[in-house]
């Protein structure tokens, strides 16, 4: 069965991350699927951050820098040179347009893995977005609120829950020397991983660390992620400056939470989170943001797993940190819990065999 992969790129994040592992599995425990990967927005292989990828033997088809004209033209030739049983497409939903021709003139099965957030795609031009749904045969989320949130047909709808690979809890680097990377003198850790923007709550982070501070000024804040952060240090509290700090990108996210004694996400658009799944993963209890454009609640059990909070909420935020950072056995008992959570719900071999599923319903078509 051949399958075209269509992404906008490979450079590093959730989504990417849970194709590859997806691809990887699949292209090495068998010869029952074979993958072609076309990149619309990549032009290199320098815009691949996972390069496991590169070792199996998978052509991966770059169509940044071409006109959006000759990218169509160019998906259509490939789909029907390949003899394409199936298109998975992952870029952007609204680029899915693109794939018009192939339904139209090829009749080939289309799937999407588009929607990851529980926020509407492509904001206030949903409508623009929404009748590319027609294109899909089924449309895949890893959660259920982004399903609901963007209005997808119960027939279509498929959610997928991340998996989570084990490999991940491999820890780089020791706690011990996490502290010293960054001078932490402090007793407690609590640290935070996303993107510097309006996606992830940074404000309400920052300001529920200087309430935290207020009380305990024994624990330092880390924030690790890619961006500026510049507007977010500007809510830190003058005395607060040494011990709420924004690192930058961390290429070993999972050794700084192994270090932390709380995993923190606060956030205002998600679907189920990885990085939340990496610290429960790893025995962390959490404390996050719910909200109707945010899936934690379908990963954290509030009061068992970890903690969750309404939108914007600093004041209630902070005194869930206060009150694990005060409570060891209830850190342990909820780190426990979570653990089991991702071992059982979460897994990288539930992920899998769930898409396996939907692969075949379109290779029992084909054969």
């Amino acid at each position: 069965m051949k399958i075209v992969i269509i992404t906008d790129h490979l450079r590093g994040g959730g989504k990417e991350r849970r194709l590859i592992e997806l691809i990887k599995v699949l292209s090495t425990s068998n010869d029952k699927y074979q993958f072609v990967i076309i990149m619309m927005d990549g032009k290199s292989e320098e815009d691949i951050a996972y390069k496991y990828i590169l070792e199996c033997d998978i052509p991966v088809i770059y169509l940044g820098g071409m006109s959006r004209i000759k990218q169509i033209s160019r998906i259509y030739s490939i789909c029907k040179s390949e003899k394409v049983s199936l298109v998975h497409f992952w870029a952007p939903i609204i680029y899915g347009y693109c794939l018009a021709p192939i339904r139209l003139f090829l009749h080939i099965p289309m799937i999407s893995s588009s929607i990851t957030s529980a926020r509407k795609q492509g904001g206030n031009k949903f409508w623009m977005c929404k009748p590319s749904y027609l294109l899909f045969d089924k449309i895949l989320s890893n959660s259920y609120q982004a399903l609901k949130i963007n209005e997808v047909p119960k027939r279509k709808a498929i959610c997928i829950y991340n998996g989570y690979n084990p490999e991940r809890s491999f820890i780089k680097t020791q706690a011990e020397e996490i502290r010293k990377r960054y001078n932490i003198k402090t007793t407690h850790i609590v640290s935070m991983a996303g993107e510097y923007s309006y996606r992830k709550d940074y404000p309400l982070f920052v300001k529920a660390a200087n309430r935290v501070l207020e009380q305990n000024p024994d624990v330092t804040f880390l924030a690790m992620g890619s961006g500026d952060s510049t507007p977010y240090e500007e809510l830190i509290a003058p005395n607060c400056k040494d011990r709420i700090r924004f690192v930058g990108r961390v290429t070993d996210v999972e050794s700084v939470y192994n270090a932390s004694d709380v995993v923190a996400l606060a956030t205002t658009v998600e679907g189920v989170s990885n990085a939340i799944m990496e610290g429960m993963a790893l025995g962390k209890p959490i404390v996050s943001t719910k909200g109707p454009f945010v899936g934690t609640s379908e990963i954290v059990e509030h009061g068992i797993s970890g903690f969750l909070t309404e939108y914007h909420d600093d004041k209630v935020f902070a005194e869930y940190i206060l009150c694990l950072l005060s409570d060891s056995e209830l850190q342990q008992q909820m780190g426990e819990r979570g653990k089991r959570i991702v071992e059982e719900k979460f897994s990288i071999e539930q992920m899998i065999s769930e898409f396996v599923k939907v692969y075949d319903m379109y290779n029992s078509k084909n054969s």
